[in-house]
C-alpha cells in the first residue's frame, strides 16, 4: 500500500513531505577544481538504493524545485537521492563538456562511503538525458555501472528537437502533429549559439537580453528589451517569447546547416544501441519542450527497456487539460510502469 500512496502523492502533489529524508548542503570538486554544491536527501529507512539525478539545462541547477520535489519523494522508496551541480548545464551551455561532468560526479558519488555501487539508478532529466547516456560509456560508468537508467523528458537526437522548437511540429508514425513549442528552447538555443550567428549587425544587444532571461531574470529581460527598436527589438523579442518571426526562422536554418556536424554530436542517437543497463523512458504526451517522438526511438535504439508516453504530463510536470475518467485511466497506466520500476530495484 505504501508504494500506491507514495505515487499518488508524487503526481497528484498533495500535502508535504516529511520525515523521510535528512537534507545534508554538500560540495563535491569539480572537473575544474573548484567546489560544487552537491544536494543530499538521506532516506530515514536503512537502503542501500541510491537515485542520482542529472538535471538538464537549467538556471536553477541543484534547487530547481521539481527534481527536489522528485528527491523526497524517492525517499520514500527507500532512496538516498543526490543531486549534483552541473556547472555548465547550469550556465545552459549545452556542449559535449557536460559528458566529461557526469563522469566525473558518477565517479564521485559511486565511490562514497554511504554508496552501494552495485544500486545505483542513474536519473536523466530532459536534455541531460542524452548526455548521461553518452557519459556512460565511458571507463568509469562500465567499471561499476548503474543499476538502471531512467530517462524523463529526454532527446534523442538533438537535430529533430531544435527543428519542433523553432517550427512547432515532428513526426510521429509518419504522422505530423503541431505543437506550439516553449520559448525556453528557443532562447536557449540562441544563447548557445549566439557567437556562430551573424545577424547583419551589433549583436551585443540582443545577447544582453538573452543572458538576463536565462538567469530568470525576466523583468530586467523585458526592460532591456523595451529599450530596443527596429531589426534589434523584433529579433530579440521573437526569441524570449517563442513567436517565431521569419527572420529569426532563418538564422536558426542558416545555424543548424552550418553547425550540423556539431549538433549531430550533442546527440545521443548514435550510441543508444550501446547502452546495456535496464532502461525506464518516460515521457509527457503533452512536453512542449521535447517532443514525445524522442524517447519513442530512443526505447527503439535501447535494447533493455521501457517505455511510458503519458498524455497527463507535460515537460514540467503534470497537465490539468484532461477530464477526471481520462486521468484515473492514465494514472493506472502510470502506476504499472512505476511498479516494474520499483520490482526491478527490489530483486
Amino acid at each position: 500500500m505504501i508504494f500506491w500512496k507514495n505515487i499518488l502523492s508524487l503526481f497528484l502533489k498533495k500535502g508535504k513531505i516529511n520525515n523521510t529524508y535528512n537534507l545534508k548542503e554538500k560540495t563535491y570538486i569539480g572537473i575544474d577544481n573548484t567546489e560544487v554544491p552537491l544536494r543530499i536527501y538521506h532516506s530515514n529507512k536503512y537502503t542501500h538504493k541510491t537515485a542520482i539525478l542529472f538535471l538538464g539545462a537549467s538556471p536553477d541547477g541543484e534547487k530547481h524545485k521539481s527534481l527536489n520535489y522528485l528527491a523526497k519523494i524517492l525517499t520514500h522508496f527507500g532512496y538516498n537521492v543526490y543531486i549534483p551541480r552541473i556547472p555548465p548545464l547550469m550556465e545552459l551551455n549545452i556542449s559535449n563538456v557536460n559528458v566529461k561532468w557526469m563522469e566525473h560526479i558518477y565517479d564521485v558519488i559511486k565511490n562514497r562511503s554511504d554508496v552501494n555501487s552495485k544500486f545505483i539508478t542513474a536519473i536523466g532529466i530532459s536534455y541531460g538525458g542524452g548526455m548521461l547516456l553518452k557519459a556512460s560509456l565511458s571507463p568509469t560508468f562500465q567499471e561499476t555501472p548503474p543499476k538502471s537508467f531512467f530517462l524523463y523528458g529526454s532527446g534523442c537526437n538533438v537535430d529533430t528537437v531544435l527543428r519542433f522548437l523553432t517550427r512547432g511540429e515532428f513526426l510521429n508514425d509518419s504522422t505530423i502533429i503541431k505543437m506550439k513549442p516553449h520559448d525556453w528552447g528557443l532562447t536557449v538555443f540562441f544563447h548557445h549559439f549566439i557567437d556562430e550567428i551573424d545577424f547583419g549587425f551589433d549583436k551585443i544587444n540582443i545577447k544582453k537580453v538573452l543572458h538576463l532571461r536565462i538567469q530568470n531574470k525576466k523583468e530586467e529581460a523585458n526592460k532591456k528589451l523595451r529599450q530596443l527598436d527596429g531589426q534589434e527589438f523584433d529579433i530579440a523579442n521573437s526569441i524570449i517569447s517563442g513567436n517565431i518571426n521569419k527572420e529569426v526562422l532563418d538564422l536558426v536554418d542558416k545555424t543548424i546547416d552550418k553547425k550540423k556536424n556539431y549538433i549531430n554530436e550533442l546527440s545521443c542517437k548514435h550510441i543508444c544501441h550501446k547502452i546495456k543497463s535496464k532502461t525506464f523512458i518516460f515521457h509527457g504526451a503533452n512536453d512542449n519542450m521535447v517532443p514525445f517522438s524522442e524517447s519513442i526511438q530512443m526505447s527503439q535504439l535501447i535494447h533493455d527497456s521501457e517505455l511510458l508516453i503519458s498524455y497527463l504530463f507535460e515537460h514540467k510536470g503534470i497537465s490539468s487539460k484532461s477530464n477526471a475518467l481520462f486521468k484515473l485511466k492514465e494514472f493506472i497506466r502510470l502506476l504499472k510502469f512505476f511498479k516494474k520500476f520499483d520490482n526491478f530495484h527490489a530483486n
